[in-house]
């Protein structure tokens, strides 16, 4: 046990003394999270920005006071049409309405962004109904059928920031292994260091468990540390439990530190071990829906990304995290990452080498 605990220490010492193992496992995902957290990790609620453009009269103000009450729009009266257009192709605007003058008859002018499709439609879908609500109090007619709403308890709203954010966890376990595990242990047999791990007491087995001790603690800490960052800077939302995805951490740290064992034994130099992890790493971190849910992808390509070990992990991470299932559901996706692990480390036990 001693030896066990020695080689975690002098592991984690080895760690911080590496630039690069920091750099993937803690500064990356920081970097990245950060990054696409300014822009999605704050979204506020469903906004549009209306152009109202009038040239006065009681028909007009009354659409203009009862556009004011419709919560979703941000109504700003403009003097000009070109110039409100203008906003409109600048991205400023979403909607840009035009009153014609009193008793012309002419039809109300709506002008959207035809890039913006989807925004643009639900705006017009809301404009729509104000303008069919105004319509019939103009006529003095009663509606004929009304709406009860009651409201009920439902799965929170899923934010793109929440979304994205067990797919950094996942592809941060990931990263340990085939850009930390591949270095580490290729550089350890370059330096001699293995073979001089057979000079002394310590049993091999113990050496080896000691690194994946100290990996999956490591991946602990800087899931830990994401986890802090993102629930305090970007008020992130994460449904299910942390033990639970803790637990997933080290299933897949298993794995993906088997794979950083079996490919160190294929490279000679800690460069074309690392060369040979970021090919690996690099394709799964953008087809295993880390980033974007993986039926954007073309439909060829949903074989090979099914084959993928990270998509699994990020799956269940993510059902776990953002929406509160239980693993149960995800059992065959966490059979296929243990047997890649299993599978990763029958090959390092059968062409690992000391020297």
């Amino acid at each position: 046990m001693s030896a066990f605990l020695m080689t975690v220490y002098m592991s984690f010492k080895h760690y911080f003394r590496d630039r690069s193992s920091i750099f993937w496992g803690m500064v990356f995902p920081l970097l990245l999270m950060g990054l696409i957290g300014l822009a999605f990790g704050r979204g506020g609620e469903l906004s549009f920005r209306v152009g109202f453009v009038s040239s006065g009269g009681p028909v007009a103000e009354g659409i203009r006071r009862g556009l004011g009450e419709v919560v979703v729009f941000q109504v700003t009266e403009e003097t000009d049409e070109a110039a409100a257009l203008e906003e409109l192709r600048r991205g400023r605007r979403t909607l840009v309405i035009v009153v014609p003058p009193a008793g012309s008859g002419a039809p109300l002018r709506v002008y959207f962004d035809r890039a913006r499709v989807q925004e643009s439609q639900t705006a017009l879908v809301i404009l729509e109904r104000f303008v069919a609500e105004a319509n019939l109090r103009l006529a003095g007619a009663e509606p004929m059928v009304r709406i009860e709403a009651t409201p009920m308890a439902a799965t929170p709203r899923l934010r793109f920031f929440d979304f994205l954010l067990p797919g950094i966890l996942a592809m941060t376990v990931m990263n340990t292994g085939l850009n930390g595990v591949t270095w580490v242990m290729t550089e350890y047999r370059k330096n001699l260091i293995l073979k001089r791990v057979l000079t002394t007491p310590v049993h091999p087995f113990a050496f080896i468990g000691g690194l994946v001790a100290r990996w999956a603690v490591t991946n602990l800490v800087q899931l830990a540390v994401i986890i802090i960052i993102a629930l305090l800077a970007f008020n992130a939302t994460i449904v299910g439990s942390l033990w639970t995805i803790a637990a997933l951490a080290i299933l897949g740290t298993l794995a993906f530190v088997g794979m950083g064992f079996a490919i160190s034994t294929v490279s000679k130099t800690p460069e074309s071990a690392n060369l040979l992890g970021s090919v690996l790493s690099f394709p799964m971190m953008f087809l295993a829906g880390t980033f974007w849910p993986r039926e954007f992808m073309p439909a060829f390509l949903q074989p090979v990304i099914s084959a993928l070990p990270l998509t699994p992990l990020v799956e269940v991470m993510r059902g776990v995290a953002a929406r509160g299932e239980p693993v149960a559901l995800y059992l065959p996706g966490l059979l296929y990452i243990a047997a890649w692990g299993v599978a990763s480390f029958l090959v390092t036990a059968w062409r690992f080498k000391w020297e």
